[in-house]
């Protein structure tokens, strides 16, 4: 009997073994913060050493904070990935890029102009290295003219903040909890995610965001304000639009706990029929991994409208260029396919 992972395919050619990789790291992840597996087990269904995942475990652990407010230690793949990848630049620049100019000329135009992360690059240009080297070598300097953490985002824990208010509870009925299981398992089309973008002002001009659970199809829309009755005049815009087939499309939408998406009867209401139009969904307060597609979607608008950008002067001709992007932008996820090629299959 074979496990799920074999432990023959963890050796290198020297007989020595390989270190855990980021897959690896996602199922401990689960295995130990959902299903309650021991290090021993997970060290079995690897084929690592219970000692292997101990110090993989110390590693990654860190303090989160519980839809109950109760502060639990887990384990985080991210955590524990950057973690491991700050330990290898100690090793030196990979030089699998090397003197090659003219390629490193080449990636640093995908990433800067283009703005493709380095698992695309390396697809698009058919490269025989990872793109962990491109992060690395960025990381590390000397190679390439990109300053690391601008261009490419990363991934940062932040400390969390116990002083932070609690808004009132929406009806119990609303929470994620209830969210239909085809939404959860993103096995049908239409259940979206929301949240907003805001510029350089509080009280500027901002962008509302959409972004669809199964195709990753993203809408961008800007509103004068971060107001409850921008964002329901935003929807009211999209349902006549769309007209009848706005129900059928928006199934569902999954907004986080903010102020400005309160107003969920509203939201729900169709200005044309009067009826309901769609149904709203709130994430657990603080857990933003509930909406993990519209935040992913929200750093790739970051890189054609970065952070402390005034909205109110950019035009809605450019954010619609940027909506398109991101719908023809080709995902490792989907097998480098892009979102429009997915609906174009549908």
């Amino acid at each position: 009997m074979s496990h799920l992972y074999d432990n023959t395919k963890n050796k290198t050619k020297k007989g020595g073994y390989k270190h855990l990789n980021y897959t690896e790291r996602r199922q401990i992840e689960r295995w130990y913060n959902i299903d309650n597996k021991k290090p021993k087990e997970i060290a079995k269904l690897l084929g690592k050493s219970t000692r292997t995942i101990n110090r993989e475990l110390k590693r990654g652990m860190v303090e989160n904070l519980t839809s109950e407010l109760i502060v639990k230690k887990v384990y985080s793949a991210d955590v524990a990935q950057n973690a491991y990848d700050y330990n290898m630049t100690s090793k030196g620049p990979d030089l699998k890029i090397g003197n090659d100019r003219a390629l490193v000329k080449e990636i640093e135009d995908k990433i800067k102009k283009e703005k493709m992360s380095p698992e695309v690059v390396v697809h698009v240009l058919n490269l025989n290295f990872c793109a962990k080297t491109i992060r690395n070598n960025i990381k590390m300097g000397g190679i390439f003219d990109i300053e690391p953490g601008k261009i490419i985002y990363k991934k940062e824990h932040k400390e969390k903040n116990s002083n932070k208010v609690v808004c009132d509870k929406v009806p119990a009925e609303k929470s994620i909890d209830f969210r239909p299981e085809e939404a959860n398992n993103r096995s049908v089309y239409g259940h979206w995610e929301g949240d907003l973008v805001v510029g350089k002002r509080k009280k500027g001009a901002c962008l509302f965001t959409l972004t669809e659970r199964k195709t990753r199809d993203e809408i961008i829309i800007k509103i004068p304000d971060k107001t409850a009755r921008s964002v329901i005049k935003a929807l009211n815009r999209l349902e006549r639009q769309h007209g009848k087939s706005f129900k059928t499309k928006f199934l569902s939408i999954t907004f986080d706990n903010g102020p400005e998406f309160r107003m969920w009867e509203l939201m729900e209401q169709s200005i044309q029929t009067k009826g309901k139009r769609t149904a709203v969904y709130y994430a657990h307060p603080y857990r933003s991994c509930e909406r993990g597609s519209n935040e992913n979607a929200n750093r790739l608008i970051r890189r054609w409208i970065p952070k402390g950008t005034c909205i109110d002067t950019i035009s809605k001709a450019y954010i619609k260029q940027v909506e398109d992007w991101i719908n023809n932008y080709k995902r490792p996820m989907f097998g480098f396919k892009s979102t429009n090629e997915i609906l174009a299959s549908l």
